[in-house]
């Protein structure tokens, strides 16, 4: 009797899903829900509803989104498909285990996922070179495992839940520039290129009030899939009632600091960019 419930739930969901997509709508939070939950496999959920299609803040405006993806596109060397907006700002609403529904006013948190192998990998190294410099040093543990007279060195949680990031990053194949220090070149590099596109959030009617954006730099396609995907997954555990072996945080670090807005940022790129000429 289990079997033939959960059987029905899967068809259930999947004849849901099929019809979203021939609709080619984006499904609210509780048929989101219904779908997380009546499917095992999540990447096309991902793929569809998250990497593909207009972000709920372009909805009315998808011209500006086009343009948006070709700017981020020309200033990253990359295809304008290589470059997508994605979580709160694509649904309309949060899917994060731990606030999900929360509808996108609330968070006012933009997403923006790009696809590039080369800024991976530059971008990894330049992460890695940082935190080869944190202290203690490996010389200065080791040594200590062979002087028992000597303190224990300390390590700052800080500075253990930053290399803990960037491993689980790596292994999944993606970078979070927000991870390297504010001054670093590449981080106020992938500053400069997104703000640059802030004049067209300001142009949105409604204005649209952005608190913060996040960035995230794949290596390919298909990892940045595998990631969102994964955050599905998640969600299920906490929408079914139980918990994930390795329950997801959200981000803290911000690529944008809240205390400049996307008015400042918009001046700011006008002006480096009337410099420039």
């Amino acid at each position: 009797m289990l079997n033939k419930n959960l059987r029905s739930s899967a068809q259930q969901a999947q004849d849901k899903l099929l019809a979203l997509l021939a609709a080619r709508k984006t499904p609210t939070s509780d048929e989101l829900k219904q779908l997380i939950l009546g499917l095992d496999d999540h990447r096309v959920l991902a793929r569809a509803f998250l990497l593909e299609g207009t972000p709920f803040i372009f909805e009315h405006r998808p011209v500006i989104y086009a343009i948006f993806r070709e700017q981020l596109a020309e200033r990253f060397e990359i295809g304008a498909q290589d470059v997508c907006i994605v979580g709160c700002a694509k649904l309309g609403y949060s899917a994060s285990s731990h606030k999900f529904g929360a509808p996108f006013a609330e968070t006012a948190e933009v997403d923006v996922a790009i696809v590039s192998e080369p800024l991976f990998h530059r971008g990894s190294q330049r992460l890695f070179e940082i935190l080869n410099q944190l202290e203690p040093s490996v010389y200065e543990v080791k040594s200590t495992r062979f002087e028992k007279s000597r303190a224990l060195p300390v390590v700052d949680l800080d500075n253990w839940i930053k290399v803990k990031d960037s491993i689980r990053n790596f292994v999944y194949q993606n970078f979070n520039p927000a991870l390297l220090p504010l001054d670093h070149a590449l981080r106020q590099e992938i500053v400069k290129n997104i703000a640059s596109t802030s004049g067209l959030f300001l142009a949105l009617e409604p204005q649209v009030f952005v608190s913060k954006i996040r960035c995230r730099v794949f290596r390919n396609w298909k990892f940045a899939e595998d990631y969102y995907a994964e955050t599905f997954r998640v969600a299920k555990f906490s929408l079914a009632g139980g918990v994930h072996p390795e329950p997801e945080i959200e981000d803290d670090e911000e690529l944008l600091p809240a205390a400049k807005p996307l008015s400042v940022l918009a001046a700011a790129a006008a002006q480096s960019s009337a410099k420039s000429n």
